[in-house]
């Protein structure tokens, strides 16, 4: 029997090096990259096209890999995978609410989650035509600096929050917070009001309005809404509408967990 020792990293021809390398494949392809030659991969990647090449004959009767007329996409059973995760279920209860806040507030909307202090982006609804930026699902950014990631962190335990707090804090705007008193100050008010704004904070033309979407006092999620910071309509009715939004989606997530589904919940999503 094949033990986890005889996987542990070492010389290059060992399997654990083999899957990081198909992983460094897999990370070059995102929503811009849908389609890539070897060679694009092999220079995404920082592997020999030699290497790329191996990579992609071994994963293409997996499904892992599929061929594109002159390049590769990802397979199509890979969405087996993604479905697969609980938090696939928190994402199809959202949907119909995120679809109709979308068409209301006729702006960006997002879904996201919380990963070791990052927001990473789970879905999203974009105004066409729209040059306001959009977060694609899968993009990681700093908790701190987003109103998503601010909205999470509002219910983390405190073992969570002393390590984003111990930094460091990464400025990706004029307006990030970078001291850690501030965001602690931040957070006490989201916790109450349940609504997080962010003003320029992870771009310096984008202000969002976000709201956690909350289980048994823990943020399995957060929502949010996007637009301009000159724009002076961030009112109380879209903060509201964001509110009741996450609130509907929580509910709708805890009958989906009632319906034999516990374990999908205790943070693990």
């Amino acid at each position: 029997m094949t033990t986890l020792q005889e996987y542990s990293p070492g010389t290059p021809e060992q399997p654990a090096s083999i899957l990081s390398k198909a992983f460094d494949v897999l990370a070059t392809f995102g929503p811009e990259q849908r389609v890539l030659t070897l060679t694009e991969i092999s220079r995404a990647s920082g592997l020999p096209k030699s290497t790329v090449h191996r990579l992609v004959n071994r994963l293409i009767p997996l499904g892992v890999i599929e061929p594109h007329g002159s390049g590769f996409k990802v397979g199509l059973p890979m969405r087996r995978l993604a479905s697969a995760m609980p938090i696939e279920s928190l994402r199809q209860c959202a949907l119909p609410h995120l679809g109709s806040l979308h068409r209301w507030s006729r702006r960006h909307v997002h879904l996201g989650g919380l990963r070791a202090g990052r927001v990473i982006f789970v879905e999203r609804f974009v105004v066409p035509g729209h040059d306001l930026p959009s977060a694609s699902p899968g993009t990681e950014l700093p908790a701190h600096a987003t109103a998503l990631g601010k909205a999470m962190l509002a219910f983390v335990s405190p073992e969570e929050l002393e390590t984003v707090l111990d930094g460091p804090f990464e400025k990706l705007a004029p307006n990030t917070i970078t001291n850690p008193g501030d965001l602690l100050v931040q957070l006490r008010t989201i916790r109450r009001r349940r609504v997080a704004v962010a003003r320029g904070e992870s771009h310096p033309d984008v202000t969002c309005v976000a709201s956690p979407i909350v289980i048994k006092d823990r943020a399995v999620g957060a929502i949010s809404v996007s637009t301009t910071s000159e724009d002076a309509a961030v009112d109380r009715a879209l903060v509201d509408a964001v509110a009741v939004t996450a609130d509907r989606i929580s509910r709708d997530n805890q009958r989906e967990l009632a319906q034999g589904n516990e374990i999908w919940f205790p943070g693990t999503d």
